[in-house]
């Protein structure tokens, strides 16, 4: 005979799993999928409703039939029946097209057509959750298959190993051609003092230190911003220094600042990257400066991108660059090392910043922008600044 106490708990055990069901089965959903390319990675993004743990894996060519290899993610407990997207189309030379289906009646398998073999860096990422594919070229593909829960740390992007040589440093003059930048005194143009500051900045690096160094326009051209960070990462960098000036509708804003790669939400700082991000952009045929899915792409793409070593490297160029112009001029504001969400930056697989080095909207510092011994100067601390970074015990070993 069943004794009542046995019958208690029993009862009670199916009262619990009742109470717990709903959050068990409770099925997350595809609420989109997006995507951005350069001419070296195409990011494709999975916006989930709720977190999910996930499961992905390379089938090369010639499996079942197939020409072209497949990536595949299958996310558990995802809906794809309540997904109003179950396909994409991406269109650039490593994704054919993405397609969703029910894989089995907990799991959501999204499979990604690939055009050509590539390498594949999954992760996944919170607020809003969300699962990221990083895709690179690979000559020698090898059939991959990883599974792991929503990620609470993020992942950095790594470099192969590479044997010891001389540092190589990027320096970006922004804007060039048809981007003039800002505008400010006297008609001064962004890309004109920029330009003259970069050459100075790889003369005194190329004089004074044993570096290779390279520069991403030389005159008044237009140069797309991922063609910047594209030179960046091909030659394996190990600085990339984008060179600016600032602008304001309140021409009594003045000073300096140095900005690394982050997502934010200040106001000032994302209409600063507004003007910054100017034409092209990231994502071919569209001005991403003005697109809603910035922020959410940016936020993404910070992974790629050494933060630790950038807040290292703006930090030795802010207190350089202000440190030598102080006594040297007056009225000279710091306002210091901040994050923003600059395109340049983004997708670098190296240390990278943005420096602002004045207001040509200022009327003071508009005039000294304009005179070439200012442009000296400015150089002069953004080269000592380069130089304490390259010094610093915290990056030295990483260099070699």
């Amino acid at each position: 005979m069943t004794s009542p106490s046995y019958i208690a708990r029993a009862l009670g055990a199916v009262l619990l799993a009742t109470l717990l069901w709903p959050v068990i089965t409770e099925a997350s959903s595809i609420q989109r999928i997006r995507s951005a390319s350069g001419d070296d990675f195409t990011r494709v993004v999975i916006d989930v409703s709720g977190s999910t743990k996930y499961r992905y894996g390379i089938v090369p060519a010639g499996a079942a039939g197939r020409d072209m290899p497949r990536l595949y993610i299958d996310l558990d407990g995802v809906n794809v029946a309540a997904s109003n997207e179950l396909g994409k189309s991406v269109g650039d030379k490593r994704v054919g097209k993405i397609r969703a289906a029910q894989h089995s009646g907990g799991t959501a398998r999204v499979v990604l057509d690939l055009l050509r073999p590539v390498r594949a860096n999954v992760f996944a990422l919170q607020s809003p959750p969300r699962i990221v594919i990083d895709l690179t070229d690979d000559k020698t593909p090898q059939l991959a298959s990883r599974s792991a829960a929503t990620a609470k740390a993020r992942p950095t992007a790594q470099r192969p190993a590479r044997p010891a040589r001389r540092p190589r440093i990027v320096i970006d003059a922004g804007h060039g051609g048809k981007d003039p930048g800002a505008r400010g005194y006297k008609g001064i143009k962004e890309k004109d003092v920029v330009l003259d500051i970069s050459n100075r900045v790889a003369d005194k690096l190329k004089r004074r230190m044993s570096v290779d160094v390279y520069l991403t326009r030389t005159n008044d051209k237009f140069v797309p911003l991922d063609k910047r960070k594209d030179l960046a990462n091909r030659i394996e960098a190990d600085v990339f220094i984008s060179i600016h000036a600032n602008a304001s509708r309140n021409s009594k804003l003045h000073g300096i600042e140095t900005y690394y790669l982050k997502n934010t939400n200040d106001r000032a700082t994302l209409r600063l990257a507004k003007l910054e991000n100017g034409i092209g952009g990231l994502m071919k045929g569209r001005d991403v400066s003005t697109d809603s899915d910035l922020p959410y792409i940016l936020s993404d793409m910070v992974q790629g991108q050494k933060e630790a070593d950038s807040i290292v490297l703006a930090n030795h160029i802010q207190d350089q660059l202000v440190g030598y112009l102080k006594p040297r001029y007056h009225s000279v504001e710091n306002l210091g090392v901040k994050q923003g969400p600059f395109l340049v930056l983004d997708g670098t697989y190296m240390p990278s910043v943005l420096v602002e080095t004045s207001f040509l909207t200022n009327a003071l510092e508009g005039k000294r922008s304009n005179s070439a011994s200012y442009r000296e100067a400015v150089a002069e601390g953004i080269y000592r600044g380069v130089k304490r970074y390259l010094e610093d015990d915290r990056i030295t070993a990483s260099l070699h």
